[in-house]
């Protein structure tokens, strides 16, 4: 099966454009580059060319009269870390350092942005999950300051399942982040003047 028919890409792509749209109606242009890939990167992943060579980018550039950069995950669900006693989100340790090079390169922000199909009941305890689909949005700085590295996600020990390049993940409190109510995914969305 080609990775595009799975339900984890259809959910990447579903809240990718859904994202863009919450961007449009708050009046930033956005423009969605997650579908511009170079194979020779080694990725299927957007790229910038620099001097120092080629960076994986964020998936959606906003315009207008501030800039930045958005990087999208759909997330069933988030994952209790019961050491820590909370929740959380996990991304892929390389991935995060790519994204602070391009926020330096081009001296643009970088932003997370979470969908979440489902939230927990209680935000303070392991238990229930009820459907929410809301963004979770949240500086890629205010990240790197609240997250912490584990070099065994997102596999755990001895799975041999470390990440991009083995370099294991970055985990993030779930309450770091910003909740946005959002567009439940795969609605159609309202035609616009061109289509209509």
């Amino acid at each position: 099966m080609k990775f595009e028919d799975t339900r984890e890409w259809k959910m990447g792509d579903s809240a990718q454009k859904a994202w863009a749209r919450v961007l449009a109606k708050r009046g930033n242009p956005s423009l969605p580059i997650y579908a511009m890939s170079d194979e020779s990167a080694g990725t299927k992943a957007p790229i910038l060319f620099t001097q120092e060579g080629l960076l994986v980018t964020p998936d959606v550039l906003c315009l207008g009269e501030r800039q930045s950069w958005h990087e999208v995950k759909a997330k069933a669900v988030p994952a209790w870390f019961r050491i820590r006693g909370r929740w959380e989100h996990g991304f892929d340790y390389d991935l995060v350092g790519e994204y602070r090079r391009v926020q330096d390169v081009t001296s643009i922000e970088v932003w997370i942005i979470v969908y979440e199909e489902s939230s927990p009941a209680d935000a303070t305890r392991d238990g229930a999950l009820e459907k929410s689909g809301v963004f979770l949005v949240l500086s890629l700085n205010d990240a790197l300051a609240a997250g912490e590295h584990r070099p065994h996600w997102p596999g755990g020990r001895g799975t041999g399942r470390y990440g991009r390049r083995g370099k294991g993940g970055w985990l993030v409190p779930r309450d770091a982040f910003i909740a946005l109510e959002g567009p439940q995914l795969n609605q159609k969305p309202r035609a616009s003047r061109l289509e209509a």
